[in-house]
């Protein structure tokens, strides 16, 4: 219930903030602190949050949130396009630290809602098969 409130309340202001036309990808994933991991989370998400934002000018939305008992994190990321998100896959798996990510969380959980292309969902699949597309709503 908590994702969805926050989903909610987070979603309809990015939409707002974009220009009419765009189509954005919103990633949500779900994630396990690895066992024995937890005590180096925070300064490697806060080394993921950086690299992210000096190497992905047109990711516009990157943010983790970690639970009350430090053992679960969301992740939200936000693109323009298929091509932004596209580009986010093809560093992710290019990336020193991907092997880093895949042993620190587990996921349990990771949403693709937007208008995926064939070619996101391809380059995905290792990762989620989990894709949706807007059926209704609104913004104001």
């Amino acid at each position: 219930m908590k994702k969805l409130l926050l989903l909610t309340l987070i979603v309809p202001s990015l939409l707002m903030a974009m220009h009419h036309k765009s189509e954005p990808i919103i990633f949500y994933l779900d994630m396990d602190i690895a066992e024995g991991k937890s005590d180096g989370v925070a300064e490697f998400v806060d080394y993921l949050v950086s690299a992210v934002k000096k190497t992905e000018p047109k990711t516009m939305y990157y943010k983790y949130w970690i639970s009350e008992d430090k053992s679960k994190v969301s992740l939200m990321e936000v693109y323009h396009t298929n091509e932004d998100a596209l580009f986010h896959m093809n560093a992710f798996d290019k990336a020193s630290h991907k092997e880093q990510f895949i042993e620190t969380f587990v996921i349990t959980n990771f949403q693709v809602m937007g208008n995926t292309s064939d070619e996101l969902k391809e380059a995905m699949s290792a990762f989620t098969k989990d894709h949706r597309t807007l059926m209704n709503g609104f913004k104001r």
